[in-house]
């Protein structure tokens, strides 16, 4: 079975001797953060990473904390350094994961950075941490590329006893919005210290993922911790038997509540073909990714295997609920995306010769300036 919501893992001295293992196992991207190294040791992980995914050929992303904003000494920002930013942009990162500082203007100001660095392609995760951020969650959800709640911060500055409810709000509008959001901070706090988690915790991870995110990261239990690999193996065991569980809650009149174009109305139709279809896969040809996430979305019972044109691509779904990337580069007429399909979806285990796969489309991406949008979808038998 592959595991649907993904597994963020912060890099730090506990890490160094696994991080082979971390790329090969479970884990779907790192977080780089400068509490847990100098600018020369992060240097040094991420280009260690960057060598093991093509050795492995794996599609780990790489997201960059523009802030130690989990120090052990809390403090407010004022403004965020724009030479983290640049820092980012030298190293090529997929991601960065920015503070709200006091109001979405400085976040703005990141969006600028990255456009002068010629870096518009790095993903912007805004973190919900404080009482501002969670105020102005509309419209940083509108902004952002991806949501990261960390609720370590952000229950200092809210009443405890509100926070599980405002998780659950948060999870629900990134949703909606088709903005991918990660759940961090003392998932698995015990495993920092001992090997296995408190039961407390196993259910926290659970209703995590009942609720509806798309990945789950763990800091102090790799960057830190005594335990990183058991830390990794759990919280990989604790999601893969949640999923199999069915009972993923689901709203399934949201889509009438709005329009949508047409990528995103196919995009919905196979979450019901599904139902009256054995298939076991779903195979979209995505050249930007949207495509996948709207699927994503609405969160089908299979795998979504995204056939995309680059490995930067694959790495932008990386943190994408369900999906899995497959790189093919080449153009493909509609007769080779559907010929070739079957392929790629055995060749990634996610479908076996006999299996039914389901696969969406559109016409050939020929360069001209409008991309064509998928509006075909198609059952065929591998």
């Amino acid at each position: 079975m592959t595991r649907k919501v993904k597994i963020i893992a912060t890099l730090g001295n506990s890490t160094e001797n696994i991080l082979k293992n971390i790329v090969n196992g479970a884990v779907d991207a790192v977080l780089i953060d400068t509490y847990y190294g100098s600018n020369e040791e992060n240097i040094k992980r991420i280009e260690e990473i960057k060598s093991l995914r093509e050795e492995l050929n794996k599609n780990t992303a790489i997201i960059y904390d523009l802030d130690h904003i989990y120090a052990q000494s809390k403090y407010k920002l004022i403004k965020i350094e724009e030479e983290n930013i640049k820092f980012a942009c030298e190293q090529d990162v997929d991601f960065i994961a920015c503070p709200f500082v006091s109001n979405l203007d400085e976040i703005k100001k990141v969006r600028e950075i990255l456009k002068e660095n010629r870096k518009e392609n790095i993903g912007l995760i805004v973190k919900i941490d404080c009482k501002e951020a969670y105020e102005n969650i509309d419209e940083i959800i509108k902004f952002a590329d991806s949501i990261m709640i960390n609720r370590d911060e952000l229950g200092m500055e809210m009443p405890y006893q509100n926070l599980p409810s405002i998780q659950k709000e948060i999870i629900r509008k990134a949703n909606d919005a088709t903005k991918e959001v990660i759940l961090t901070t003392q998932m698995l706090h015990s495993m920092i210290y001992n090997p296995r988690p408190t039961r407390a915790e196993v259910s926290d991870v659970a209703n995590a993922i009942i609720d509806g995110v798309d990945a789950i990261m763990l800091i102090e239990e790799t960057a830190t911790g005594s335990y990183p690999r058991e830390a990794l193996e759990t919280i990989d065991r604790i999601i893969t038997y949640i999923e199999t569980q069915n009972i993923i809650e689901e709203d399934d009149s949201e889509y009438k509540n709005h329009k949508m174009d047409i990528a995103h109305a196919i995009s919905i139709s196979t979450k019901y073909l599904l139902d009256v279809v054995d298939v076991n896969n779903i195979v979209t040809y995505t050249k930007s990714g949207s495509t996948a996430k709207f699927i994503a979305r609405y969160r089908p019972k299979v795998p979504i295997l995204a056939v995309v044109p680059t490995k930067e691509k694959a790495r932008k779904l990386a943190i994408t609920r369900g999906v899995v990337s497959y790189i093919e580069p080449k153009t493909l007429s509609m007769e080779e995306m559907l010929e070739f399909a079957s392929n790629y979806a055995e060749n990634s285990g996610l479908a076996n010769k006999g299996d039914y796969i389901l696969i969406t489309a559109g016409q050939p991406d020929l360069g001209k300036d409008n991309v064509p949008p998928t509006d075909f979808v198609n059952i065929r038998k591998v």
